[in-house]
């Protein structure tokens, strides 16, 4: 049987996937995420699905890496971001890519199909205070927050909580602290809302969930404590050290609980964690795991591979 992988050809994470899955038996076709891009053939015939000449309509079960989405292009001049002067018809074209492929993966879910994860959970994760509504309803412990474009009811939160972070609603940036300066740039947030919180300090536990299994927990470790370990230089270079951490059954359910409410068979999840208190504070639908996996073995990409070949032939 075969099996699907949909990102870059040149993803290491897809790579490790797709050799789990041939060592359970299942041949892994990578769809590559820029194939329109590149040009590549594509076709949709009525209900027959064709990739690079081949028809793929046997693929019932596929792992998404990375599903394209629109965007503007632009570039750094002088210490600005610019527009290309082609970016309406670039955003156009990146706009109709990212389309067929929704749709196409729309279609498989439709048609009964497993999809580690499927589009509308990958979209849904994009809107934090959804997720954080979800923890919530469940009776996790999440930090104080406040989602505002209001500069006084910014202010007001600032007095009450006095340590606050604050980061953008959909991603795409580190997390900041409201310092003095951030402050007195708070007319800025008018024009859009941004996720205000209750700093909450302790080690970052990064926890690897596929299906009802808690694959991996690990404490991430760097020379010195951040706000955001994504900004220390050592982690972006894959240099951090990991260390393991036992959750306790308790958390474990509340984390197989926040995966289901928001549509994930594999889910990385974010906690703060300091002594016996465990702060949630997202879900990823597409977490990067790999270096958690060569540096501590914890078998991740084995356990997707098998939650993709079994739902796959449960499929078929």
């Amino acid at each position: 049987m075969r099996i699907g992988i949909f990102g870059d050809g040149n993803d290491p994470q897809c790579a490790a996937v797709a050799h789990e899955a041939g060592v359970l038996g299942a041949e892994a076709v990578i769809i590559d995420s820029e194939a329109l891009e590149h040009g590549w053939p594509l076709s949709m015939k009525d209900d027959e699905t064709w990739y690079l000449g081949q028809r793929v309509d046997d693929l019932r079960g596929f792992y998404l890496r990375f599903v394209p989405a629109p965007f503007v292009p632009a570039l750094e001049q002088n210490g600005e971001l610019v527009l290309y002067q082609d970016w309406h018809d670039h955003f156009m074209q990146t706009r109709e890519r990212a389309s067929y492929f929704v749709a196409w993966l729309l279609k498989l879910a439709h048609q009964g199909a497993t999809l580690v994860n499927g589009p509308h959970a990958a979209s849904v994760m994009q809107y934090k205070p959804f997720q954080l509504h979800a923890l919530r309803s469940l009776g996790a412990r999440v930090p104080r927050t406040l989602i505002s474009n209001d500069p006084a009811a910014i202010r007001a939160f600032h007095a009450e909580v006095k340590d606050v972070i604050f980061k953008p609603i959909m991603g795409g940036a580190i997390t900041r602290t409201l310092d003095a300066e951030a402050l007195e740039r708070l007319e800025a947030v008018t024009a859009s809302p941004v996720i205000f919180q209750e700093r909450v300090r302790g080690d970052d536990l990064r926890i690897m969930l596929v299906g009802d299994e808690v694959v991996s927990c690990v404490a991430i470790e760097t020379p010195e404590q951040h706000l955001d370990f994504r900004a220390d230089p050592i982690y972006s270079e894959g240099q951090a050290s990991y260390r393991e951490v036992p959750l306790p059954e308790p958390v474990k359910d509340f984390c197989r609980r926040a995966a289901r409410a928001c549509g994930l068979t594999f889910a990385g999840i974010d906690i703060k964690h300091h002594g016996d208190d465990y702060v949630f504070l997202e879900l990823n639908s597409s977490p990067i795991y790999l270096d958690v996996e060569v540096k501590l073995g914890h078998p991740i990409s084995r356990t997707i591979a098998k939650a993709v070949v079994e739902g796959a032939r449960t499929a078929r």
